[in-house]
Order: structure tokens, then C-alpha cells, then sequence
């Protein structure tokens, strides 16, 4: 007949199972949590063969105790026997002899020190323990320095982002994908490696860069779901990396991103969250305000649109005369575009014309335009003269001048690239058009342009 386990041995199986874990993989999970990082096949077999002692209550795991409650997450009070006074003997084999102060073996020393939270060292051991730790530190300082980074490296990444950042405007976005995807998976690889912490930091940020720019590309290739992932997975690394400005770039994709979905509740919370981690004197600091405002009027929250816009002016109007650059770019036109085609979108989808919202939006989106068209810039957005044109295309149709609104909706389909925000934002006028002035022949040839262009890819 089996012997009754005592209530610990109990615990430590039942949390083992219950992790869906054998005894090997028990075994390593004790070792990673006292220090040791590798796990030779014998070391791990005869901690294996421990486990079974463990849990079967033939050996109380004295020494372990630390290294389980770290393992399972408990407290180490809640892995003690309850009402027990006797307790069996450790009966520890050779690989993993017991940590108690009596005795002097070499490995016995080194446990001693390695779960010292279990045990108190006497000062008599300890003096016998001390020339063991400085091979035990000289270790530790060549694990500090390992790295798989090579020279190079980072100087090599950053001159690629800022091409992959320029070609984001001038390839197609397909194309570009395809080579910040592979970028992205091999700094992956490097920080899945051995590396540095400060070189752990650096590869953060490089990943989340890459996958800011992912986000966008999917953005504009007509995928939400993944350009809100690469959007997310940009946060968290940059976050992580304590890059409180890229964490504001990539809340600034997510408001995009949600608001193209119709989806103005998700821009609303993305771009607080990125107003939390804006600098107040930066450009996306205004950008972000006016991301949340266009969420507000898309809701109807007409006093939400009116004071995030305030916000937004008074930002504006404080920004330093030289903008922050992004990776290699300008990032003043950021806000300029924002605070003139955010706000058109945002009357728009006001909507009222008793409170003059489409006269509003007509002015913002021709202001948008002019100050487009005008840029010397030759790395500006591609997606911001058609959204302009779409924009004073619904204001003007909204106003009654259909035959102005269907040509510049014809002269919007003719950009080099039409992504997908350019034909989400057509396919509104579109519905606008076809459903006051479909016989009209200017709304006519507009339809059929629309109708027959295809997305970029």
C-alpha cells in the first residue's frame, strides 16, 4: 500500500503538473532559478532523479526551497510543511549535496552562497567560500561583455532604417515591406542572442523602429490587423527601451490606423496614450491632439474635437522654430499637415452646416493642399495631396458644388500611389456623390475612375 505523501511533497507535484512540466523540465526550471544557465544532460538527469525524492516525501528540499517558490511563484513560507515537526533527511546525492554550513566540499560552498537566502553562512565557511566567488566574478564579467553583436552592427542598422524611412514615400509600399520585414526578424534574432544590456537597449529600439514602419506599410497596404500588431510591438519595445518619443510614434500609427477602421473609440485611446509620452514641445505633441480631436468628432463629441484642437493650436504656436528630425527627416510637417487636414476630416464628420462645419472644412483642406503642393520637401507623404483633394472634395460636395468635388476626386485618383487610406477616403465620396448627384456626368467619370483603380501594392 503507498505511503500518504506529506502535504509539501503534494504541493510541489500538483504545481509541477499543473505547469504541464516533466521532471527534466522541472530540473532545468530550478537551475535557471538559482543562476546556472546551461544544462548538461547528466547535471539535469540527477537533479531529475531529486525531484522524484522530492515529491514522493522521501526528501524534505531544505536547500530548494527558494528555488521552487521562485520557480512556482509562491511563497516560500507556503511550500514549508504545515504542523510537521519531523521532517525527513535531505539524503541529497553527490550532484546536488546539501547547502547546510556543515561541511566544506567545494560544491557544497558554492550552493551555500548560491541560495544563501535559505541558509546563514557561518563566518568561519565563508572565509573558506571567498576564493571560490572571484572565478564565480570573473565569470559573471565575461557573461556581461558576451555578445553576438558584431562591430558594426548598429552603424549598418541605422543607415538602413533611414533609407528603408525615405523609401517608405517613394517605393512601393509591397516592396518595402519585404525588406523592413527581414531587418525586423534578423534584430530579432540578435536580441534573441547573447548580447549586452546596453546593446539589449539599442536592438529595442532599432525593433521598434522597424516595426513602426511596418505598421504604416501595412497601413497603407489595407491590412488593419497587422498594421495595428506592428503598431502594438512597437510600443512595447520602445517602451521597453525607454524611448518615450518612438512610443509617441507608434500611438500615432495606432490613431491612423483605428480611424481609417472606423474604429474613433481605439484612435481615442491610442493617442492619449501617446499624449502621455509626447514631449510637449515636439511636433507629435500637436499631432496627437489633433488625432484625438478628429476621434472626438467622428464619435459627435463636438466639445472633445473643440479642446483637443485648442490644445493643438496653442502647441502649435509654441513648436521651436527647428524641428526634430526622425530618424533623418523633418518632422515639423507632422503637425502643419495635422492642424490643417485633421481638422477638415474632423468638420466633415461633424457635420452640422447650420454651425458652418463644411465651410470650415472646405478652408482647412484647401489650406492642407496649398501648403502640400507648396512644400520643397521631396520626401513628403505621398497619401497627403489626394487626402487633401478628398477632403476638399467632401467639403465642396457637401456644399453643393458637385462638378468642383468630382474633379477633385478625379485629380486625387490620378498620385503616384494610391494606398489604401487614399481609396478609403474616395470610397466616402464616392457614396456622397453617387447618392445626390449620380447623374451628373462629372460624377459619372469620377465613379468610373474610382471604380477601376486599384490599391498600391
Amino acid at each position: 500500500m503507498e505511503q500518504e505523501r506529506p502535504a509539501w511533497a503534494e504541493r510541489l507535484r500538483t504545481e509541477r503538473q499543473s505547469r504541464g512540466w516533466g521532471t527534466f523540465e522541472m530540473a532545468r526550471q530550478l537551475r535557471q532559478a538559482i543562476g546556472i544557465t546551461s544544462h548538461p544532460t547528466d547535471k539535469v538527469k540527477a537533479l531529475a532523479r531529486q525531484i522524484v525524492r522530492h515529491e514522493s516525501g522521501q526528501v524534505y528540499p531544505r536547500d530548494w526551497v527558494t528555488a521552487y517558490a521562485t520557480v512556482f511563484g509562491i511563497t516560500e513560507t507556503e511550500l514549508h510543511p504545515q504542523n510537521e515537526t519531523k521532517l525527513p533527511q535531505t539524503g541529497d546525492d553527490d550532484e546536488y549535496p546539501s547547502t547546510s554550513t556543515q561541511g566544506g566540499g567545494p560544491t557544497k560552498r558554492r550552493d551555500a552562497l548560491r541560495l544563501g537566502a535559505t541558509v546563514a553562512v557561518a563566518p568561519e565557511l565563508l572565509h573558506r567560500v571567498l576564493p571560490d566567488t572571484a572565478a564565480e566574478a570573473m565569470e559573471f564579467t565575461r557573461r556581461a561583455s558576451a555578445s553576438a553583436v558584431g562591430h558594426g552592427t548598429f552603424a549598418h542598422l541605422e543607415s538602413v532604417i533611414a533609407t528603408l524611412d525615405r523609401r517608405q514615400n517613394i517605393d512601393a509600399p509591397a516592396d518595402v515591406f519585404v525588406s523592413a520585414h527581414a531587418y525586423r526578424n534578423r534584430v530579432a534574432e540578435l536580441i534573441e542572442g547573447p548580447r549586452t544590456l546596453k546593446e539589449s537597449r539599442e536592438l529595442f529600439v532599432y525593433a521598434a523602429w522597424l516595426s513602426e514602419m511596418l505598421a504604416w506599410l501595412a497601413h497603407d497596404l489595407g491590412d488593419p490587423l497587422a498594421a495595428e500588431a506592428w503598431a502594438i510591438d512597437a510600443f512595447e519595445h520602445a517602451d521597453q527601451a525607454g524611448h518615450d518619443e518612438l512610443c509617441a510614434f507608434a500611438t500615432d500609427a495606432m490613431a491612423s490606423i483605428a480611424i481609417y477602421n472606423n474604429q474613433p473609440a481605439r484612435a481615442l485611446a491610442a493617442a492619449r496614450r501617446g499624449i502621455a509620452k509626447a514631449p510637449t514641445r515636439h511636433p507629435l505633441a500637436v499631432r496627437l491632439r489633433t488625432q484625438a480631436a478628429r476621434a472626438h468628432a467622428r464619435l459627435g463629441e463636438r466639445e472633445g474635437y473643440q479642446e483637443m484642437f485648442r490644445q493643438a493650436g496653442e502647441l502649435y504656436e509654441r513648436l521651436p522654430a527647428r524641428a526634430p528630425l526622425r530618424i533623418a527627416m523633418d518632422t515639423g510637417t507632422l503637425a502643419s499637415f495635422a492642424i490643417r487636414g485633421h481638422a477638415a476630416q474632423a468638420c466633415i464628420w461633424l457635420g452640422d452646416a447650420e454651425q458652418g462645419d463644411f465651410v470650415r472644412a472646405r478652408q482647412y483642406a484647401q489650406d492642407a493642399l496649398d501648403a502640400e503642393l507648396a512644400s520643397p520637401d521631396p520626401s513628403q507623404s505621398p497619401s497627403r495631396v489626394p487626402i487633401a483633394r478628398l477632403d476638399l472634395a467632401l467639403a465642396l460636395a457637401e456644399l453643393g458644388e458637385p462638378e468642383e468635388a468630382a474633379e477633385q476626386g478625379r485629380q486625387a485618383l490620378t498620385a503616384s500611389r494610391l494606398v489604401d487610406p487614399v481609396r478609403r477616403r474616395a470610397g466616402d465620396l464616392d457614396r456622397v456623390l453617387t447618392a445626390r448627384y449620380r447623374d451628373l456626368s462629372a460624377v459619372q467619370d469620377f465613379r468610373e475612375a474610382y471604380r477601376h483603380d486599384r490599391p498600391v501594392r
